[in-house]
């Protein structure tokens, strides 16, 4: 049996979970004897005191307490639900416990008769855990097909491998289950009653098949996928090279033409006549520069003499 997975792992907010978690937030103030002697009652179970502030907690606001999923106004059998999960979950002597029987009389009294909870039996449910097991898992899935069915049809949404696993899961337990409650030979008149009373509200025959295609991709365990990116992209060296290799590209592409260049002057200068010929010409060049700058010279000092000869 699959149990609950953290939206973490499926990847989306699941109703049951978060209406569980509304549920563990709700705490009584005014309860502090009450609680005390539920304690001594169940002494020898752990955290019994938490367990009863926040039992009397929603049993003082039953009334105002509403809900996400398929079942928003099913009060009593939400606040069931995780009523007997969490007594279930009450530690005795370090060990988990199997069977409540001998609890239940001591949480009747702590329910007053003033309390607001007409027409709702809490204690109708299965005392092993292992049939409120999956009664529980049942009912959750009941009430978060909705929530999923409209992720999955979302054309963004991308189907997990947990995803996948809790439909396919929690389909089979229910096909399962169905088969057990329709044999004549009942071995658990109560669990099948139980089974009955959901199925027809909550769990419909003809409920379709939820689909999740799982990608490829996520098909891989985590550590195999590890494995593999590191097969396909060699050793961190490598992939920093890898990931530097643009900008080293784009040095070379300068530094090339730069060194070719020098390297055919070279050529030019060391084994042909082009070194004689450039020099000459830079020479030839300079004296004619040279040439025509003492003739501009001579020009403006003759100038300059006839000038001021005038004006002496």
């Amino acid at each position: 049996m699959l149990i609950m997975s953290d939206e973490d792992e499926l990847g989306i907010s699941l109703p049951s979970t978060l209406n569980y978690n509304i549920l563990d937030k709700k705490t009584s103030y005014y309860s502090d004897n009450i609680c005390n002697n539920l304690v001594k009652d169940l002494s020898d179970y752990n955290n019994v005191f938490e367990f009863c502030e926040k039992f009397r907690g929603i049993i003082e606001n039953f009334n105002k307490l509403s809900f996400l999923g398929q079942f928003p106004n099913d009060t009593c059998t939400v606040v069931k639900f995780w009523m007997y999960d969490r007594l279930f979950n009450l530690p005795i002597r370090g060990k988990k416990v199997n069977y409540i029987n001998n609890i239940i009389p001591k949480i009747k009294t702590i329910i007053k008769e003033d309390d607001e909870i007409q027409g709702c039996d809490l204690f109708d449910f299965p005392y092993l855990k292992e049939d409120f097991d999956i009664m529980k898992t049942l009912y959750d899935y009941a009430t978060n097909y909705g929530t999923i069915k409209k992720y999955i049809e979302d054309s963004t949404y991308i189907c997990n491998k947990n995803l996948s696993n809790y439909i396919n899961t929690n389909d089979e337990l229910y096909i399962n289950e169905k088969g057990k409650c329709n044999r004549s030979d009942k071995e658990n008149i109560g669990y099948c009653k139980v089974f009955k009373y959901l199925k027809a509200p909550y769990i419909h025959e003809n409920l379709p098949r939820l689909l999740c295609t799982v990608k490829s991709l996520e098909t891989f365990d985590p550590m195999e996928r590890h494995h593999e990116l590191h097969r396909e992209e060699g050793p961190p060296e490598i992939l920093k090279q890898k990931h530097s290799l643009p900008f080293s590209n784009i040095i070379m592409a300068v530094i090339f033409p730069l060194l070719g260049i020098f390297f055919f002057l070279f050529i030019l200068c060391k084994f042909t006549p082009f070194k004689s010929w450039l020099k000459s010409h830079l020479l030839k060049k300079g004296i004619i520069k040279f040439y025509e700058g003492e003739e501009y010279k001579q020009e403006y000092l003759n100038e300059s003499y006839h000038i001021d000869g005038r004006h002496i």
